[in-house]
C-alpha cells in the first residue's frame, strides 16, 4: 500500500470516528417501519427481536393479521420455545385471519381492537425495550382499526421505547412518523412461478 493511499485511509477512519463520537449519547427509542411489496417485512422486525434478547432485553410482538390456528407461523413458534427458555419475551397471535378467509369484517375489527389494546399496553410499559406490531398496515389497510387510535401512544412511547410496524401500504401518516422506513422492493417471487408458500420459508 502506498503512502498516499494509507493516508487517505487514515483520514476516511479520523472522520468516521468524529462522527461517531458526535453521536454518541443521541440514543433513543425509535419507530421504524418497514413496508413494500417484497418479502421480508416481519423477517426484518423479527431480527431485531433477536438481537434484543441476545442483549437480554425485554422484547413484546403483537400479531394483528396472522391467527395463531391458521398455520404453524416459524416466528411465534420460536419465541415461544425461547420464552419457555427464558428469554424476556412475550408473544401475542391476535389476528382474526386474512380478510378473504374470516368473511366477518366485525369479527375482524375486533380482533384489531384486542390486538391494539395488548400493543399499547406494551408499548407504556417502561420495562419493555422493544415492541413489535406485525402486520399492523394490513390492518390499517382494511379499516379494521383507526390510524387516530395508534398515532398517539406511538408518538408518545416512553423515551427509550423501540417500536417497529410492518406490512404493505404503510400510510403516509406513519412513515412521516418514523425515524426509519424500509420499503422492500418486489423483484421476484416464487408464488409466480405456481411454487406456494412453503414450511422455514414464508412460515
Amino acid at each position: 500500500m502506498s503512502n498516499a493511499e494509507l493516508e487517505r485511509l487514515q483520514k476516511i477512519k479520523q472522520a468516521k470516528d468524529l462522527s461517531h463520537d458526535r453521536r454518541r449519547g443521541n440514543e433513543r427509542g425509535l419507530y421504524l417501519v418497514f413496508t413494500g411489496l417484497g418479502k421480508g417485512k416481519t423477517s426484518s422486525a423479527m431480527n431485531l427481536v433477536y438481537r434484543h434478547l441476545a442483549h437480554n432485553l425485554p422484547v413484546a410482538v403483537v400479531q394483528f393479521v396472522k391467527n395463531s390456528q391458521a398455520y404453524p407461523d416459524g416466528d411465534r413458534l420460536f419465541l415461544t420455545k425461547l420464552q419457555t427458555m427464558g428469554f424476556p419475551v412475550q408473544i401475542y397471535t391476535l389476528g382474526a385471519g386474512f380478510t378473504w378467509e374470516t368473511q366477518d369484517p366485525q369479527r375482524d375489527r375486533q380482533a384489531a381492537h384486542q390486538a391494539w389494546s395488548v400493543a399499547a399496553e406494551y408499548i407504556n410499559n417502561p420495562s419493555i425495550n422493544l415492541v413489535v406490531l406485525d402486520e399492523l398496515h394490513i390492518a390499517l389497510k382494511h379499516q379494521q382499526i383507526d390510524l387516530e387510535t395508534i398515532l398517539p401512544t406511538i408518538a408518545n412511547r416512553p423515551f427509550h421505547c423501540h417500536v417497529a410496524s410492518t406490512g404493505r401500504y404503510a400510510p403516509q401518516e406513519l412513515i412521516d412518523r418514523a425515524d426509519l422506513v424500509s420499503e422492500i422492493k418486489l423483484v421476484k417471487h416464487p408464488i409466480a412461478q405456481g411454487i406456494p408458500a412453503q414450511l422455514g420459508i414464508e412460515f
